[in-house]
């Protein structure tokens, strides 16, 4: 980083978003670094008059923020410098199933009209994914995949599911993720329409949604799922059933010698054959479609 990033002729207006450590990557623009990037040039000196305007990205949540005041007021500088944004609630547990609130995407989800949803994406930079993947100046595909699976589950959850007191399990039958342009880790929408809802009694609901991303007006990614979500009793007799049939076809696999890549000699006794397991299809994979699912 030089002292031009930072600071110089006209800067008063330069905004500069700041974005985790693990979410920055290699960016191109002088209006992205990251924290560490940023700690450095003001320890630096890099900035003075004209202040620029700081803005958190993604990865920068209350405690990053505590960080940068920390520095500014250390050294003098104006705490105001950096944008006091609001960032939406995180949504919990019980409606995106994950126990680490760093690994939540889904945040300020609420209700646009009948069918109609939206949320923020918020993600950490501590996330899981990002911690274990290749650092890139773009949000990992894999991440917005799980962001899909979140939205659904969340609108499932707080908008689609009555509450029966019963205890209810989500099964995912399709998953399909397109993308259109590289979300950079700044402030993005999530719209999230559901479709084609079915229900059959109180504790058994199939419905489809379609999912975009939208960054700056523009759509980044889009996605689509197929959710089934049924009595947990119900759906444990259906893992035990499909678990009980493969388990055979596997240890099968393991009670037989494997042939030899080259053939034996004459006096040599054959092996035996190995038998080729006979893939058991997902339910919603099978020639009833997801209905087989209610057939437990």
């Amino acid at each position: 980083m030089t002292e031009k990033d930072l600071s110089g002729k006209g800067l008063s207006e330069k905004v500069v978003f700041i974005v985790g450590d693990h979410l920055a990557g290699s960016s191109p623009s002088p209006h992205l670094m990251s924290l560490s990037q940023l700690l450095s040039g003001l320890r630096d000196g890099q900035v003075r008059e004209p202040w620029p305007t700081l803005v958190p990205g993604q990865g920068i949540e209350q405690y990053e923020r505590g960080i940068v005041r920390g520095e500014l007021r250390r050294l003098g500088l104006p705490e105001s410098i950096l944008l006091d944004i609001p960032m939406p609630e995180l949504l919990g547990h019980s409606e995106v199933h994950k126990h680490n609130p760093e690994n939540v995407l889904v945040a300020g989800l609420h209700r646009v009209d009948e069918n109609l949803f939206r949320a923020s994406f918020r993600i950490s930079d501590r996330q899981e994914m990002v911690l274990d993947h290749a650092p890139s100046a773009h949000v990992a595909g894999m991440v917005i995949t799980e962001l899909v699976r979140q939205m659904s589950l969340a609108v499932g959850e707080r908008y689609l599911l009555r509450p029966t007191g019963v205890s209810r399990r989500f099964i995912l039958n399709s998953l399909q993720t397109s993308f259109s342009k590289f979300l950079l880790p700044l402030p993005a929408l999530i719209e999230y329409r559901a479709e084609n809802l079915v229900r059959k009694g109180p504790d058994w609901l199939r419905f489809q949604g379609h999912c975009d991303v939208v960054q700056a007006g523009v759509t980044a990614a889009s996605g689509s799922m197929d959710m089934v979500v049924m009595d947990e009793r119900r759906a444990a007799r259906i893992e035990k059933r499909q678990f009980l049939e493969v388990m055979p076809l596997l240890t099968d696999l393991h009670r037989f010698p494997v042939p030899l890549p080259h053939p034996l000699p004459h006096s040599a006794p054959a092996p035996h054959p190995v038998p080729v397991p006979v893939p058991v299809p997902h339910p919603a994979h099978s020639p009833e479609g997801v209905h087989a699912l209610d057939s437990a």
